[in-house]
């Protein structure tokens, strides 16, 4: 059963964050979206006139401009990332995690792969018949295997892990070792690790255009590349509506939860 006389703040610049606030009102909620990067005196101002019981922080912590947040008292929080100063503020508040709820992950590696090929798309880039470099083989790099083979793509598969490596022999695709030198042909490069592996001793692997979808910085060490395009947060920046529908379901599924326990 909902909880009457509930208030949610939405915070965030992401545009996925307004859509969150639309779908998550009701007659039975009070939800007010703040479009702001920064937990300042004037968010200090709304949060103490709500007084919400619900707070959804956007993926990446908010710059902290205050010495204490007020407003909060009954709150409980929902975050993507928190830093070290966030975790210290909240350190008495119950927070739930939505980034790593397994079912968000999954379907927001789907979403990302969805997102990728409309930027290809949207630059005029096609994708059948070409031959595509993989590097990692998580859930994004899994899902967009999946949704470049089912478009007549080439994938390759670079790994460090022998592990990885013979997962994706099991799955079908070519696999090969990421490692200075042992680049192959290939018309793209997908990176989908997040640390900065792509040093100028890989120069075999930047003759393709290099397409980022790893967390910002991405995976550039030592170099530079005009062919190069750092892509986080794609679902939000092309399918919106469908991210925080996304962010949503997870939201709502984590407090219930949270209540049944």
């Amino acid at each position: 059963m909902q909880m009457m006389n509930e208030r949610w703040l939405i915070i965030g610049t992401d545009e996925r964050m307004r859509f969150l606030a639309k779908q998550l009102s009701t007659n039975d909620r009070t939800v007010y979206y703040k479009n702001t990067a920064v937990w300042d005196e004037a968010l200090n101002k709304v949060a103490l006139e709500l007084h919400p019981t619900e707070v959804v922080l956007p993926i990446h912590p908010l710059t902290i401009q205050v010495d204490e947040l007020l407003g909060i008292r009954q709150a409980q929080f929902f975050a993507g990332k928190l830093n070290d100063e966030w975790k210290q503020l909240l350190q008495e508040k119950r927070i739930h995690y939505y980034l790593t709820d397994e079912t968000f992950i999954w379907k927001n590696a789907a979403l990302t792969a969805e997102s990728f090929l409309a930027h290809l798309y949207q630059g005029k880039v096609n994708v059948q018949y070409k031959t595509f470099i993989i590097t990692g083989f998580g859930r994004v790099a899994k899902m967009l295997a999946l949704f470049l083979t089912r478009l007549n793509a080439k994938v390759i598969i670079a790994v460090r892990s022998d592990h990885q490596k013979a997962e994706a022999l099991a799955y079908g695709y070519k696999g090969i070792e990421l490692k200075e030198g042992n680049s192959v042909d290939a018309d793209f490069l997908i990176n989908t690790i997040p640390t900065d592996w792509l040093t100028k001793n890989y120069a075999s692997w930047t003759t393709r255009p290099i397409y980022d979808l790893a967390s910002s910085p991405g995976c550039l060490n030592d170099v530079k590349l005009s062919q190069y395009e750092l892509l986080p947060g794609l679902p939000g920046k092309y399918f919106p509506q469908a991210a925080a529908r996304l962010l949503t379901e997870t939201i709502l599924e984590l407090r219930k939860e949270d209540k049944s326990a």
